[in-house]
């Protein structure tokens, strides 16, 4: 089953399964920051505000309580995330 992943400002919609979350956000043209794509630097730290995410590979980067990763986890459910300052909507 698919999730909804919710971008506060303006976007919502349903990604592929196969998936991270940081590869949802580009497929929908969302410039996110990112640099190892596997859960060591945590430059890709998001604000997870509702839902469930589940790791594809455990994250060695510290976040704090209520941030993901998005390069290493997917939804397991719907849910609703806010991107830091700096991360663009492209056309």
């Amino acid at each position: 089953m698919s999730h909804i992943i919710k971008v506060i400002d303006g976007l919502l919609f349903i990604p592929k399964k196969e998936l991270s979350i940081l590869e949802a956000l580009e497929s929908q043209k969302v410039q996110a920051e990112y640099q190892c794509r596997q859960g060591f630097c945590g430059l890709c730290q998001v604000k997870l505000l509702d839902g469930e995410v589940e790791y594809t590979m455990e994250p060695i980067a510290y976040t704090n309580e209520s941030n993901i990763l998005p390069c290493c986890c997917k939804p397991a459910s719907d849910i609703v995330i806010q991107l830091p300052q700096g991360c663009e909507f492209l056309n």
